[in-house]
């Protein structure tokens, strides 16, 4: 189902787009980057940019590309979607990854996978706080 491209107050929502990948070979990883360019652009949202973790950093907490994906959500104005190809691209550990969706509500936003499925409550969260880079 197609989103409206403007929200209520006339802002076109953004898609801060990401993944995580710890191997060298990227055809996988271009796959999954595509798949979400395309949901965002079917959805009418503007993309705001990509952020990759790689490597080590994709296996470990310490997400620095998470944590700058966070920082420029909480800067922009409008609605804000971290948008992963799925749940898993964001973390395996359930734990971890209702933190990591904890500190995309924090920043002003909500997680949606490029098939669709949302974190998303029926009241839009504000930025408040900042951000913790140790999670």
């Amino acid at each position: 189902m197609k989103t409206e491209e403007l929200t209520p107050s006339g802002d076109t929502p953004r898609a801060f787009i990401y993944d995580r990948h710890a191997t060298a070979t990227t055809a996988i990883l271009d796959i999954r980057l595509d798949r979400c360019r395309a949901y965002a652009l079917s959805q009418g949202w503007d993309i705001a940019g990509v952020w990759l973790d790689l490597g080590d950093h994709a296996l470990g907490h310490h997400r620095p590309q998470f944590h700058a994906l966070c920082m420029a959500m909480q800067e922009t104005h409008g609605p804000a979607i971290c948008l992963i190809g799925d749940w898993d691209r964001l973390t395996r550990d359930r734990a971890h990854g209702a933190e990591m969706r904890d500190r995309v509500r924090l920043a002003g936003g909500h997680c949606e996978t490029a098939e669709g499925e949302t974190n998303r409550s029926k009241e839009r969260a504000s930025p408040c706080g900042s951000l913790n880079p140790a999670l």
